[in-house]
């Protein structure tokens, strides 16, 4: 591996631990949605019926901010994993050059 090859690939591993930690804010950001779904339809459905349309918007925002989180998780693990080769083939370009 010559050195412009082991220069971009550490722009590479930059730009994806960026972009990592966009995604880990988006997961949180979908793990909040999901709580607030949980306090809206704990809210409305606890009360009293006629506030049913609340109560299932609530369980939409729970399972959608579930589901969201589910697939930022999936992104961060592939993501990290991609990153961890990344740094292995710069430092056996190292070794041998």
């Amino acid at each position: 591996m010559n050195a412009l090859e082991k220069e971009n690939l550490m722009t590479e591993v930059k730009l994806q631990t960026t972009a990592l930690k966009k995604i880990n804010g988006w997961k949180k950001l979908a793990m909040a949605a999901s709580a607030i779904g949980m306090a809206v339809a704990y809210a409305a459905l606890s009360d009293t019926p006629s506030h049913f349309v609340p109560g299932i918007l609530g369980i939409f925002l729970i399972i959608m901010g579930f589901i969201a989180a589910a697939v930022c998780n999936l992104g961060l693990k592939n993501g990290r994993r991609n990153v961890e080769k990344m740094i292995c083939a710069i430092e056996k370009g190292r070794d041998h050059g």
